[in-house]
């Protein structure tokens, strides 16, 4: 009987011997290379020259490392690796752009090379625990699991500017508020903006009767009663609509709110764009409150838009 494989996500058994660690070690690092080199060419055709750099130089690392370790067996006296077929966890329909036609965050590409990492180095250190009787096995795993551990911190580091990138971003086109009657009106806008896109989002699922319906109605309703209180208290004149965030007049000035204009998938993911931009929206007034009123009221205000984001999001699962 096979022994079981050490993780799901990784199609091969507990090794037996250094030769089986050194050739799962060399298929990780070609796949990942290859990979790499695919991201960096993405990359590339967006203009996105700092990570395209990043990727390729982290697809030379790779095969430098691959090549390191066949050194190191044909060295000790090991076989020549042969690199076991390994799959590097990107997904089949990794493209240029999400289901709603947005550019493919920086982001959420350095999230999904940090994760292959990560779990490359869980993978080394558990076959370390578990190799006590095996000592060769065990230093040689240590010493794998050392060399992608330097990886994840590169990786990281390059993620952690990708998001702060992206935060600025993000924060381009939102309103601003400096008093709690500004806030107020600025509010009725983006709250109004919220249950517009929620309330067409969950029209679209329940068109295909998907299961995420009721979260995203749950969503519209706290978005409807949100710009129902901030109108009551907020005082602007008759014909002066408040602007809702980037994404929700976007989709308002394309006509995508009216009923069969959006996928369920497109809908959802702007309902979570909006959602993100409300929330970024209210952290920002937050972060530059010089009022204790107008602090509470933003702080407020982004809890209950962070409650909508989790709806939204949780809707997609």
């Amino acid at each position: 009987m096979p022994a079981p494989a050490i993780n799901p996500r990784y199609p091969v058994t507990s090794p037996v011997s250094v030769d089986a660690l050194m050739a799962i070690a060399v298929g990780m690092e070609h796949e990942a290379a290859l990979r790499y080199e695919q991201l960096a060419t993405e990359m590339a055709a967006r203009n996105e020259v700092e990570l395209a750099r990043t990727f390729r130089a982290l697809a030379e690392l790779e095969r430098a490392h691959e090549a390191e370790l066949s050194a190191w067996a044909r060295r000790d006296g090991l076989s020549d690796p042969r690199p076991l077929l390994f799959t590097w966890r990107l997904p089949e329909t990794f493209g240029t752009e999400d289901a709603d036609g947005a550019p493919l965050s920086s982001y959420r590409i350095l999230s999904l090379a940090v994760r292959n990492e990560e779990q490359a180095f869980a993978f080394y250190a558990y076959v370390a625990a578990q190799a006590d009787s095996d000592r060769e096995i065990r230093l040689r795993a240590e010493a794998l699991a050392r060399e992608e551990l330097n990886h994840v911190a590169r990786l990281r580091q390059a993620r952690r500017h990708a998001y702060h990138a992206m935060t600025t971003q993000l924060r381009r086109g939102l309103p601003t508020a400096r008093t709690l009657a500004e806030l107020q009106r600025v509010a009725t806008g983006l709250e109004q903006g919220s249950a517009d896109v929620a309330t067409a989002t969950a029209a679209s699922l329940a068109t295909d009767k998907q299961p995420g319906t009721v979260l995203v109605g749950r969503a519209a309703a706290s978005a409807a009663h949100g710009a129902e209180t901030m109108a009551r208290l907020s005082r602007f004149a008759e014909g002066d609509r408040p602007s809702a965030s980037p994404a929700a007049e976007s989709a308002r000035s394309a006509g995508l709110l009216a009923a069969g204009r959006l996928t369920p998938a497109a809908a959802l993911a702007l309902c979570e764009r909006d959602a993100e931009e409300v929330l970024e929206a209210y952290l920002m007034i937050a972060e530059q409150a010089t009022e204790e009123s107008l602090l509470h009221q933003a702080q407020a205000l982004a809890e209950q838009a962070m409650s909508r984001l989790a709806l939204v999001r949780s809707s997609k699962i």
